[in-house]
């Protein structure tokens, strides 16, 4: 249960020393200021045997890097014309996350949160910096859930078009032409959550990354700690001929994908003796083999393919249609190479440079 302003006052009233050498002597709730400014409230602050000064309050129940930007320009409006040297902007929220506290601190804004964290700044008189302790109200912390699953394709689509799209329309077309289903609904709410999270922009005409960078580092962090990639069964069988698996029509969804290693090498990144596939069912992979007479015998040990079954959207998602080979996107072989280690991460730098200058420049499927 997320905290209320006025909870977050009261838990300011009894901090018993939590924020030392800094103390709270009194706060005032709602106060009305000049130029029609109401502040959340003023505090009544000094150093322990040292200066005292006034803050004045702005207080987000929920730190977004969106609603933290905002808080921001709400204070700095202020104090554009009362830069009184014993008055000083103030945010508070229940925790405040590093990038927000660099937000904050561009902008020249102290803070301080319910979790033990702050940074006060007072002119040349004061500097307190105190962080590191963990977030005690994650109920407030971001949706990390927005980068896995279907979800994720949010973020993939977003990268794959840097351009951007003209609507939510656009964008869920997009997706779905793109061997993926996912509805209006799923796509209005990821989006919302990562404009909150300053990584996308967005107007009344234009849907658009804010930092392609940023966004490609937070899907791999999503991937890593993915509960569907790590529940994945995988089997090691011995399949001759297994070229001979490949003769569909380009352009149709076939029955596996070439991923890791292998994916690499097709794409000409690696080098690798080992054939590694996605399925999303084994059994009926194996039935479509035999009737292209292609023997698929499990050998856990000299097996010549790695075969892992999977339902993931991500992996299926803006797949590479090859004649030869069916291969994943550069981005899903990004975010697997980033946790290959140890040779991976050297491939998943190529890969992220093709990402970032590559864009939709593939071309290939028409929305």
């Amino acid at each position: 249960m997320r905290l209320t302003e006025e909870q977050i006052i009261e838990s300011l009233k009894k901090t018993d020393g939590k924020y030392a050498p800094l103390m709270i002597n009194s706060i005032q709730e709602q106060v009305s200021l000049q130029d029609g400014y109401r502040a959340d409230a003023i505090m009544d602050c000094s150093i322990q045997n040292g200066p005292s000064f006034k803050a004045i309050v702005e207080i987000k129940t929920v730190a977004t890097p969106q609603n933290i930007l905002m808080a921001t320009r709400q204070l700095a409006s202020y104090f554009v014309d009362n830069k009184k040297v014993d008055r000083v902007p103030l945010l508070v929220a229940p925790y405040i996350g590093t990038k927000q506290a660099k937000i904050l601190a561009d902008k020249g804004i102290s803070w301080l949160d319910l979790s033990g964290n702050m940074s006060i700044r007072v002119s040349n008189r004061i500097y307190i910096e105190r962080t590191g302790k963990p977030n005690r109200f994650p109920d407030t912390a971001p949706i990390k859930k927005i980068f896995q699953g279907t979800s994720s394709l949010v973020s993939r689509a977003l990268l794959l078009k840097p351009d951007g799209f003209a609507s939510l329309y656009e964008m869920v077309n997009f997706i779905n032409n793109r061997n993926a289903k996912v509805t209006l609904s799923t796509v209005s709410k990821v989006l919302k959550s990562l404009e909150e999270e300053l990584f996308v922009n967005r107007s009344k005409s234009l849907i658009s990354v804010a930092d392609s960078e940023k966004l490609l580092e937070r899907l791999a962090e999503g991937y890593k700690n993915s509960t569907e990639r790590k529940r994945r069964d995988t089997y090691r069988f011995v399949i001759e001929n297994f070229q001979q698996l490949s003769s569909g029509v380009v352009g149709q969804c076939k029955d596996y994908l070439a991923c890791g290693f292998y994916a690499a090498q097709i794409k000409g990144l690696a080098v690798t003796d080992q054939i590694t596939i996605f399925v999303k069912d084994i059994e009926q992979f194996r039935r479509k083999a035999e009737e292209k007479l292609v023997s698929v015998t499990p050998d856990a040990e000299f097996g010549n393919v790695i075969i892992t079954e999977t339902n993931d959207p991500g992996v299926w998602f803006n797949p590479d249609w090859r004649i030869i080979d069916s291969v994943v996107d550069d981005i899903e072989l990004y975010l697997e190479m980033m946790v290959d280690t140890p040779r991976g991460p050297k491939i998943a730098e190529q890969l992220k440079r093709r990402i970032l200058q590559k864009g939709d420049t593939d071309g290939q499927k028409a929305d």
